[in-house]
């Protein structure tokens, strides 16, 4: 049976973790079966472990042989996606099957797990990028990029051509194509992304307005990046990376994992998702539920306020710290996706929410009561949260000034008005169950 081996980072070092094993090699898609083996010197270190040591908090580390029906979920976060897929099936000159796909693929993606490689990352000898050449885009930064792997796995659903790439500064102030053989040797880390063609003729727009919508989130008090998004020579967005950490002992990766993963879906074109179950899985994993609940309603009140459609479940991940906790990481991927031309649809919606009408939250919350009674589990306090979602109105109310002092387009601010006041509204009318 062909044979796939993860590794995984720990304290800065790599570490043989899990054994994959394909029940039936001609097909090789995620649907079907799978046995999974934790390794055998490191299982009983680890054991029972669901954090951080683990292949995903739905994978307890174990020393038993599993049989899975289907792929396990955490493996379509380690999947090449749009334009990095697209670049490596043409290298092999045809389609690739998911199998290869992550073989080739998944040797540096977000997080602290990869496939092994067959051979260690080679720390390049090239003297490196300005910003303004990885700007251009130019043919030796692509090429370089691809030819040392330095291409995006597991990114979002509603992916164009446009590429992205893992990049480092190296302490002369140059820029390279990470492929995750820098380790602490590197100055600052991060993603560059590029506008996506098929989103039309606002795609710059969009991604200049994504830097400015982070600011916006910041102002708002909710969770972002040390350092700020910068939409830089008005062509790429340069993205401060939250799931690496530099220390005197070297490169410290934590791990990610999606609201997809952490949920089981596999494929979101057949599996939708509801607000409802994320947070159910959700308060299985994270240390402070009730923090992480109401930080995630903010976030998604923000969705709306702001426009942004495009919230699936891979734009949403759980940051795994290396002393166990966990919680909801970084707020990436926010921007004004109702201008995008591809009309992207809002992915995931909540109980009580008519379609082109504001949630009501009061329903929102006494549907959670049910859903957490219907899996016999606790219900959350949700007094805390009625009042967070109340307070939250204030905030609403400022948003058009603050979208303004944080950069954002006039036309855009005109053009989520009437929504936003809509969302004042709403929120003042919550009600504690």
């Amino acid at each position: 049976m062909p044979l796939m081996n993860i590794d995984i980072s720990l304290n800065g070092t790599w570490h043989p973790c899990a054994d994959l094993a394909l029940t039936d090699a001609a097909q090789a898609s995620r649907t079907d079966g799978m046995t999974l083996r934790y390794d055998a010197d490191y299982a009983p270190e680890h054991l029972l472990a669901r954090d951080l040591q683990a292949l995903s908090v739905r994978l307890p580390v174990v020393m038993a042989v599993q049989q899975l029906a289907k792929w396990p979920s955490f493996l379509i976060d380690l999947l090449p996606q749009g334009a990095a897929r697209k670049r490596l099936e043409r290298i092999a000159g045809g389609g690739m099957t998911e199998w290869t796909l992550l073989e080739r693929g998944a040797i540096n993606p977000v997080g602290n797990l990869r496939v092994h490689p067959s051979a260690a990352p080679i720390l390049s000898n090239h003297p490196g990028f300005t910003l303004q050449e990885m700007l251009e885009r130019g043919d030796s930064f692509i090429d370089h990029a691809y030819a040392v792997g330095a291409t995006v796995s597991g990114s979002t659903d509603t992916q164009g051509e446009a590429p992205k790439f893992w990049v480092v500064q190296d302490a002369a102030g140059r820029w390279h194509p990470d492929n995750g053989a820098f380790g602490a040797l590197a100055r600052r880390q991060a993603l560059l992304k590029f506008p996506v063609p098929e989103a039309g003729p606002r795609a710059t727009d969009m991604l200049r307005c994504e830097a400015a919508y982070q600011r916006v989130a910041k102002k708002a008090g909710l969770r972002v990046t040390a350092d700020l998004p910068a939409f830089a020579g008005n062509k790429a967005l340069l993205i401060p990376r939250f799931d690496r950490r530099v220390n005197a002992h070297g490169e410290v990766r934590l791990g990610v994992e999606s609201i997809y993963s952490i949920c089981g879906v596999l494929n979101s074109t057949s599996e939708p998702l509801r607000h409802h179950t994320v947070l159910i899985e959700l308060s299985r994993c994270v240390n402070d539920f009730e923090g992480e609940m109401i930080e995630y309603m903010r976030r998604d009140i923000l969705n709306l306020a702001l426009g942004n459609r495009d919230n699936h479940g891979r734009n949403t991940a759980i940051l795994k710290e290396t002393d166990g906790t966990m919680r909801l990481s970084p707020i990436y991927d926010l921007g004004p996706t109702f201008l995008d031309a591809r009309n992207i649809a809002r992915n995931i919606r909540w109980d009580a929410e008519p379609p082109g009408e504001e949630p009501n939250w009061t329903e929102v919350l006494l549907n959670l009561e049910t859903r957490f009674e219907d899996v016999r589990l606790k219900t959350p306090n949700l007094t805390p949260v009625a009042s967070a979602l109340k307070n939250f109105a204030n905030t609403a109310r400022e948003l058009p000034q603050t979208m303004r002092e944080c950069g954002v387009d006039e036309e855009i601010i005109e053009a989520r008005r009437d929504r936003i006041v809509a969302l004042e509204q709403s929120l003042r009318e919550v009600r504690t169950p």
